[in-house]
């Protein structure tokens, strides 16, 4: 084989007189292939010899980088085009402008192509870090989520005193909700977002509301946040002032003082918290304006939500915030289909923030199922427990507030420091009994659901369900209690026979959250949209032959002072007579008269006859009776 064959040919030998003529057309291809006749054709031209010159320095060039610019690909084409025979340049002035057009084609296409690769590595950059904190995100351009709260300032110009606040509370770095929500709102999107309980979702809306209404104003009402209970809207209100300190801002709760004003129409704050009951009589009676509000929070929005007396409540607020570029924003620790289509429906083009898994528990809380079988098993139970090893404080939930009095009765006497809080109590007797709670003295806190929603006990150690949850997202919200700002718990769930049936959606959001549960209770078929409220049996100790007007005095009793009947002090006789008692009663400081028997020497059997007799005068007749 020749020498300048391809190396494809090595190693094989051919037949050179038979393949003769195919020798030959290859050899003419390959001198019809040599650089040097394309530089010949631009010759021909009437060019300058210095452009020749550059063509074949840039030929090097191409042969040496092997870049993709669009100049030396031109030159390809020529090159390609002089083997076929054809040049499609008509002189070397025309290739030289055509060269120029097409680098500056280029310089215009760079910029918007360099920004797409950046935005698709910064879209890659968030998905990883997303993956690594569980944020699950649905909606269109998301913004990007916070590494650390200095990126406040950084991107969006936050303010020193919202900084020097965050280090003082102790928030060292955003939570998971945090770094992602905060993001949402500031960028002026609409917002849904679920996250387990303890998780920072109170701060989450506080922060971006505070950055964007900047400073104090006097011009209505600029920001409304929606909580199902008194206590949690306190609550609310005590972590807004928080956060807010050192600026003019007027935070203000909806208190029954306020409720006492006759107009409220030119009432004015920047942000205002209340319940969903006490704001529709506002906007109803007292014709409060909330059509400048800015953004609007509903707090546990599943609650408010449910189909019923708050969800008739919430309507007519929403809609007399009627301010077009309104913010809407919904947190909760669980999230059902039905909420998120209503959220769907008042929102526009929101985004979905859900952290870990929907609708369970902290997986910080350890979880467990105790069979007590009967009322008189639970509280046997409790004792025992109580007994064992008790780590104040604990919270105790029962399904209503006529059980949580008779529990609070049982344990009353008790050497334990225990307090009850239920619908029944006034404000300040509620706000007392969370306070004692928290300052520590109350060990024990008995309560309903009231308290389960949102309220912040950071030091709770154990939660015990007395009565059996009615649903899971009751068991989510109860349990919640403990385990918070990254804190571990426990949950303790008595359960008797009436309850065995409701066991496997409990069992459910035990096991999504990483705990144990017995393979019997994973065979129990779930019960879909039901709501486990049995009657049960009266919390007592008495016998059961005991009156229910005793067990009744035995409640009215407690907390006064006790008056028992005693026997009386005396010393008469047992063989007494009352009527001889009630003499000596009657004779008590006057003159003793007692009486006394006939001055008589005659014998008591003697008659009258014989007494005359004796007693007739010698010569007299004594007459007789």
């Amino acid at each position: 084989m020749e020498k300048g064959a391809s190396f494809l040919f090595a190693g094989i030998s051919f037949d050179k007189k038979k393949f003769a003529d195919d020798f030959s057309r290859f050899q003419e291809k390959r001198e019809n292939d040599n650089p040097e006749n394309d530089v010949s054709l631009l010759e021909n031209e009437k060019a300058e010899p210095e452009e020749a010159t550059v063509v074949s320095v840039r030929k090097r060039k191409r042969k040496t980088k092997a870049s993709g610019n669009l100049r030396f690909n031109l030159l390809i084409i020529l090159e390609k085009d002089a083997v076929e025979g054809f040049n499609v340049f008509t002189g070397s002035n025309q290739s030289a402008q055509t060269i120029v057009v097409n680098e500056e084609n280029e310089k215009e296409e760079d910029g918007p192509l360099k920004a797409k690769k950046e935005l698709n590595r910064q879209m890659e950059r968030d998905a990883i870090f997303r993956k690594k904190y569980s944020i699950h995100v649905s909606g269109t351009n998301v913004p990007s989520p916070l590494k650390a709260f200095a990126e406040l300032s950084s991107r969006y110009g936050c303010e020193s005193y919202l900084l020097r606040n965050l280090v003082e509370l102790g928030f060292k770095e955003p939570t998971p909700i945090q770094r992602q929500a905060i993001p949402v709102l500031l960028s002026d999107r609409e917002c849904f977002a679920c996250a387990p309980t303890g998780s920072g979702k109170t701060l989450a809306f506080l922060c971006p509301m505070l950055m964007k209404l900047k400073h104090a104003s006097k011009d209505g009402i600029r920001a409304v946040i929606m909580c199902p209970t008194r206590e949690l809207a306190v609550q609310t209100t005590r972590e807004c002032k928080n956060l807010a300190k050192g600026t003019k801002f007027r935070i203000k709760l909806m208190k029954k003082e306020l409720m006492r004003v006759a107009d409220l129409s030119k009432f004015s704050c920047d942000v205002l918290i209340s319940t969903p009951l006490r704001l529709r009589l506002a906007i109803r009676k007292k014709k409060m304006d909330l059509s400048r509000v800015e953004y609007l929070v509903l707090d546990e929005a599943d609650k408010l939500f449910e189909v019923g007396s708050l969800l008739k409540q919430i309507d007519p607020v929403v809609k007399a915030c009627s301010n077009p570029s309104i913010i809407r924003s919904l947190f909760s620790a669980t999230l059902p289909d039905f909420v998120e289509e209503l959220a769907r429906s008042i929102m526009h083009d929101a985004v979905r923030v859900i952290i870990g898994r929907k609708n369970t528990a902290s997986e910080l809380i350890k979880q467990k199922l105790i069979f007590a079988g009967s009322e008189e098993g639970k509280l046997l139970a409790l004792r025992q427990s109580f007994a064992e090893s008790l780590n104040p404080p604990v919270l105790i939930f029962l399904q209503s507030k006529e059980r949580a009095k008779e529990l609070y009765v049982e344990l009353a006497y008790e050497n334990i420091r225990v307090g009850v809080i239920h619908s029944d109590l006034s404000q300040t007797e509620r706000e007392d009994a969370i306070d004692d709670f928290r300052a520590g003295k109350i060990w024990v806190l008995i309560a309903t659901d009231v308290i389960a929603r949102g309220m912040d006990f950071k030091g709770v150690n154990c939660v015990i369900n007395y009565d059996f949850p009615d649903s899971a997202a009751a068991y989510i919200h109860r349990i919640g209690r403990s385990g918070r700002a990254g804190r571990s718990g426990e949950a303790i769930s008595f359960y008797a026979e009436d309850d065995i049936p409701f066991l496997r959606n409990i069992a459910n959001v035990m096991e999504a959250s990483g705990c144990e549960v017995p393979s019997w209770i994973k065979a129990l078929p779930k019960l879909r949209g039901k709501k486990h409220r049995p009657r049960r049996e009266r919390i007592s100790t008495k016998p059961k032959d005991e009156t229910e007007w005793e067990a009744n005095q035995k409640v009215k009793l407690k907390g006064k002072k006790r008056h028992p009947r005693r026997v009386s002090i005396s010393t008469k006789s047992k063989d007494e007579t009352e009527g001889e008692a009630n003499q000596k009663m009657k004779l008590k400081g006057k003159r003793l008269h007692p009486r006394r028997d006939s001055i008589s020497t005659k014998p008591k059997g003697e008659t009258v006859g014989e007494a005359n007799r004796k007693m007739k005068p010698k010569g007299k007749k004594l007459r007789s009776r």
